[in-house]
C-alpha cells in the first residue's frame, strides 16, 4: 500500500495540488483542501477495483473535495480585476533574505489564480482540468458526470472569455501588448515573458496557464508529508 500510495503521489501529486491552488485562492485552504483529497484516496484506495483509469478515479475525488472547499469562493467581474491590475506597481517587499525572482513569480502565480476566479467554480474546475491537467473531453465528462459536447462548449465559451482578459492585461500571455498590470514593471525586469516565449516555440501555442505549471513555482503540497 505505502509503494503504491508514493508512486500515485509522484505521479498525480503535483497536478491535485494545481487543481486546488487554482480553485482556492487562499493558499493555506488549498493546502488544506489537497491534503484532504489524499486522505480520501488513501482511505477509499483498498476499494478501488479498476472499473475505471486510476486518473479518472483520483480526479473524481479532488473534483468532489475541492468543490466543497471553493463554496465561498468569491467570483469577480472582468471589470473588477482590471481596476485591480491597473493600480500602482505592487512594492517590493523590503525584508532581509528577499528573493525578488521568487516573489514576482508567486505574486504572478496569484494573479493567474484571480483571473480564474471570473468564472463560476464549475466552469473553472472543467477548465483546468482540460487547459491544466490536459484531461481528455471524455474523461473531464466522466468525471463531471455531464456528457462531452457540454464540456467542450464550457471549455471553449471559458477560453474566449480569458483571452479575451489576457490579451490586454497580462504580460505573460502577450509580451507585445499594452498592459498595465501592477506586476509588468517587475515581470519584465526579470524577463519572464521570455521563459514563456521559450516554451511557446516549443508547444506552438499560448497556454499561459499550462505554462505557468512549468515558469512559476509549482506546488506539491503532500510530498512533504509522505
Amino acid at each position: 500500500m505505502e509503494i503504491l500510495v508514493e508512486s500515485l503521489v509522484q505521479d498525480y501529486g503535483k497536478m491535485v495540488s494545481s487543481v486546488c491552488r487554482r480553485m482556492v485562492q487562499d493558499p493555506s485552504l488549498a493546502e488544506d483542501a489537497s491534503q484532504q483529497v489524499w486522505l480520501e484516496i488513501i482511505k477509499a484506495l483498498p476499494g478501488f477495483r479498476g472499473d475505471s483509469k486510476i486518473s479518472t478515479w483520483i480526479y473524481s475525488i479532488t473534483r468532489r473535495v475541492v468543490l466543497d472547499f471553493a463554496l465561498n469562493e468569491r467570483q469577480y467581474s472582468t471589470r473588477y480585476l482590471r481596476g485591480y491590475f491597473h493600480g500602482d506597481d505592487l512594492p517590493v517587499p523590503q525584508q532581509q533574505d528577499f528573493d525578488k525572482d521568487v516573489w514576482v513569480r508567486e505574486m504572478c502565480d496569484k494573479c493567474l489564480t484571480g483571473m480564474l476566479h471570473c468564472l463560476d467554480n464549475e466552469s473553472r474546475l472543467i477548465f483546468t482540468f482540460r487547459d491544466v491537467v490536459q484531461l481528455s473531453y471524455r474523461e473531464i465528462a466522466e468525471i463531471q458526470g455531464i456528457n462531452e459536447q457540454t464540456i467542450r462548449q464550457t471549455v471553449s465559451r471559458t477560453r474566449r472569455k480569458l483571452r479575451g482578459f489576457l490579451e490586454d492585461e497580462c504580460a505573460l500571455f502577450n509580451p507585445n501588448g499594452s498592459c498595465h498590470c501592477r506586476m509588468k514593471k517587475w515581470v519584465e525586469e526579470i524577463n519572464l515573458p521570455q521563459e514563456y516565449e521559450k516554451l511557446r516555440s516549443i508547444a506552438r501555442s499560448v497556454n499561459v496557464f499550462r505554462d505557468s505549471e512549468t515558469v512559476l513555482p509549482g506546488k506539491n503540497y503532500w510530498l512533504k508529508h509522505l
